[in-house]
């Protein structure tokens, strides 16, 4: 398994990019259109438990309706807020490996480790991890968004 690192080149355009306000050249930069309208009701519904990618102690932060909310005096059932969309973007678009993004923690920890994935600790009751399958339709889209595929 291989997972992103950064060369001494790398580290020094991501340091040198901290003192501008250009972004990040390190980062993945997937459409946000898509991820607001595809990726992230999926992302919300599958990951987005208190117990799981809600909890401020993971790095993948899933907030939204119905789930852990960012302002936690919200409302569970409101609409999702912009914070919420670009918290979860941010996050998710982080854990893309634009070398090798098929290969990104964001594919390969969702999916069974027996179709190609890596465990997590995101197993359900039967050890199974997100998604048993890549032919699955919802981690279809997360490969499309992380390629950068349009629908």
């Amino acid at each position: 398994m291989r997972f992103p690192t950064l060369s001494a080149g790398c580290f020094a355009l991501a340091l040198m990019s901290c003192a501008s306000t250009a972004e990040d050249p390190v980062l993945s930069t997937p459409l946000r259109d898509v991820f607001d309208t595809q990726v992230y009701p999926i992302l919300v519904r599958d990951c987005g438990h208190s117990a799981c990618h809600g909890s401020e102690n993971r790095f993948l932060r899933v907030v939204g309706p119905g789930h852990v909310r960012l302002d936690p005096g919200m409302r569970l059932a409101a609409p999702v807020t912009e914070a919420e969309l670009v918290l979860t973007y941010n996050r998710a678009r982080s854990m893309i490996d634009p070398a090798d993004p098929e290969r990104s923690p964001l594919l390969i920890k969702s999916l069974e480790a027996a179709a190609g994935g890596a465990d997590h600790e995101g197993a359900d009751s039967f050890g199974r991890n997100v998604y048993r399958s890549p032919d699955d339709p919802d981690f279809q889209v997360l490969v499309r968004w992380a390629l950068g595929v349009s629908p």
